[in-house]
């Protein structure tokens, strides 16, 4: 060895879990500890004296000569390269070396350290790979993907997002997510994300919404919301993926306007059809009892029976039809349809059915008017069955923002009812409601009235 090692610092050296090479001025290696060899597979016997060139291939090395001059500039040298083995593999290297001067402060040696990182080098390529990948689907997506503080404010967005809503990321970042949904949804997203945070709350995390989107044009669509929480280096984000539905809900309302078609056909059918025989039937049959009455037949009354049967089967057919057959909105408008339908609960149910109405309720949609029709029509039926009431009030209302309508009943209360019963009645509702763009809310009020309340925005896209 030609450097001068005191016996400490020579096993200091021996010893150090990391390789530890030192050259003289030509970069010939004059020092070679255990580590050295378990890196290049060389013997301390077969390296000294070797060019350091020997330990690293043509396209990484740093010349050795530039070594030190880089060394002599700065005082030393941090960078990592591909180290060769004696097997001619190669290996990633953290590689540090410092020029060491004599006691006259001529340079005299370089001394450096290597470390092996192949295992980390392996571990950033995989973790760039998926960076890469997470990358490109966030970048590409067709949905609209959100990332957001626990606040709920924006901190990035894809370009489905912004092409989706029509802003550009500058106007989004920083805004909170309630600027993109229109009222209620707007107002029902303040506090959601705080509301994740309290054991016991409603949560929302994980779950699949259809609510509304509003876009910067003010125009109303309906989307679907997905919320996931992320624990991220000690903080928590929120990533929010957003699908237009816009298009399979036109889809959904071709389905129903066919089966509501079907309904009217049906409806004519027993009308027409069914209820004009069993009214033929019926004059027959009463006035054939008449004619036996008249001979003093003692079976008149058989036949006086039967037309009995066959008129309740008439009227039966009749309130089948008139079920069936679409309610008349176009020529008397949906406030008149809910009255009648108030009265004709009141008459039949003998509960006190009354209805109201606030700004101006006529609705030009038919379709939208016919989901709101039914919308009262199953929460008053349910009221009916299930709720034991006296008193059952019904309001339609309207504004700038929205429209709508209320039923309240004083009945034993929803959680007390059966669900099982209910329940495909509340989720068809809940599904009328969301092909208008809005929402059905179903609660116990103060005044221990239990209340179902569908709101729809007014400045939803065109409803057809």
């Amino acid at each position: 060895m030609n450097i001068a090692l005191g016996h400490d610092q020579y096993h200091i050296l021996e010893n150090i879990l990391h390789g530890v090479i030192i050259t003289d001025v030509r970069g010939h290696i004059t020092f070679w500890n255990p580590t050295n060899e378990k890196l290049f597979k060389y013997s301390q016997k077969e390296i000294i004296g070797k060019p350091i060139s020997i330990l690293y291939g043509d396209n990484e090395k740093m010349p050795f000569k530039k070594l030190l001059e880089t060394c002599i500039k700065e005082g030393s040298v941090h960078g990592q390269w591909f180290g060769v083995q004696k097997n001619g593999l190669r290996i990633w290297l953290d590689v540090r070396a410092k020029i060491l001067k004599d006691n006259n402060g001529v340079t005299d040696t370089c001394v450096i350290t290597v470390c092996n990182i192949g295992k980390l080098k392996y571990t950033e390529r995989r973790l760039k790979k998926r960076e890469i990948m997470a990358d490109a689907v966030f970048e590409n997506s067709s949905d609209a993907i959100l990332t957001l503080n626990r606040e709920g404010k924006i901190l990035n967005c894809n370009p489905a997002a912004i092409k989706l809503f029509g802003y550009n990321k500058e106007e989004l970042i920083g805004k909170a997510l309630n600027v993109l949904m229109p009222f209620p949804y707007s107002e029902s997203q303040q506090g959601m994300f705080q509301a994740n945070m309290v054991p016991g709350e409603r949560k929302i995390i994980g779950m699949d919404k259809d609510i509304q989107g509003l876009k910067k044009d003010g125009s109303v669509f309906p989307i679907e919301l997905s919320l996931t929480m992320i624990e991220l280096e000690n903080r928590i984000i929120f990533t929010g993926i957003i699908r237009d539905l816009s298009f399979r809900r036109n889809l959904e309302r071709q389905v129903m306007e066919i089966g509501n078609e079907e309904r009217r056909r049906i409806g004519r059918e027993l009308h027409d059809g069914l209820g004009q025989m069993l009214t033929g039937i019926r004059m027959l049959s009463e006035n054939l009892a008449k004619k036996l009455l008249a001979k003093g037949v003692e079976e008149s009354e058989d036949v006086e029976e039967i037309a009995s049967m066959v008129r309740e089967a008439d009227e039966y057919a009749r309130t089948l039809s008139r079920g069936l057959v679409q309610v008349d909105l176009e020529k008397k408008g949906l406030s008149v349809a809910l009255q009648n339908l108030c009265k004709q609960i009141a008459k039949v149910s003998k509960i006190h059915c009354e209805y109201k109405e606030s700004g101006e309720v006529e609705i030009e949609d038919h379709t939208m008017s016919l989901h709101i029709f039914r919308i009262v029509q199953e929460a008053v039926n349910n009221a009916v069955k299930h709720s034991g009431a006296e008193n059952i009030y019904v309001r339609l209302s309207s504004n700038i923002h929205h429209t709508s309508v209320t039923i309240n009943d004083d009945g034993m209360g929803f959680e007390l009812r059966d669900e099982n019963q209910m329940g495909s009645g509340i989720q068809i509702m809940k599904h009328r409601a969301g092909m208008m763009g809005g929402v059905i809310e179903i609660v116990r009020t103060d005044e221990e009235f239990t209340q179902v309340r569908c709101i729809i925005p007014n400045d939803l896209q065109k409803f057809n």
